[in-house]
């Protein structure tokens, strides 16, 4: 078993800690090998960043994302660039605040999270990326709410604990919505 994942956004969303989390997570929780890497432009915020994360069930011999099973776009510019290396059958997941699918591509699933709107009413936009790491473990199933949370300890200062935990919470309860 061989699954890819292709998180894409801009500088300062916290796509790169999204990517880090869930890596941590699958692979603590599911036994299974994982390996995340990371692109970003050389722009401090609003640069293109992306983290890819190839899951198997046997140690990973290449890797690089070659065809995504899911891409999570938060950003337009993201979901433009990386769409047309979604497998068919596969899943991209869009913050709706922030992204318009419109694609001709009939062959794929289209899941919306209204990410940055649910965290602008928690409080601070900065969480946008955690509630799409509750709604993206809610669609692949590859990691518990335990693991995101022990992993979310290992990475994150405590002082941010509690409100990113609470946002992640955020994320599983409201999911996505499928436009098709």
């Amino acid at each position: 078993m061989r699954y890819e994942i292709r998180i894409a956004g801009l500088g300062g969303q916290g796509v790169i800690l999204l990517g880090v989390v869930l890596a941590k997570a699958i692979a603590s929780d599911e036994g299974l090998h994982v390996v995340q890497t990371q692109s970003y432009g050389p722009e401090s915020r609003g640069g293109a960043v992306r983290a890819d994360l190839v899951v198997s069930n046997e140690p990973v011999d290449y890797p690089k994302v070659t065809k995504a099973d899911v891409l999570v776009a938060m950003s337009q510019s993201a979901f433009d660039t990386y769409l047309e290396n979604l497998k068919e059958s596969g899943t991209v997941v869009i913050d709706s605040g922030l992204v318009t699918p419109e694609t001709r591509r009939s062959d794929i699933t289209v899941k919306v999270v209204s990410a940055t709107k649910k965290a602008s009413e928690l409080g601070t936009v900065v969480v946008a990326n955690m509630i799409m790491l509750g709604a993206l473990v809610d669609i692949i199933k590859l990691a518990s709410k335990t693991a995101i949370i022990n992993a979310l300890k290992e990475t994150i200062p405590d002082k941010n604990l509690s409100e990113d935990v609470a946002a992640v919470e955020t994320g599983m309860k409201f999911g996505a919505v499928e436009l098709r």
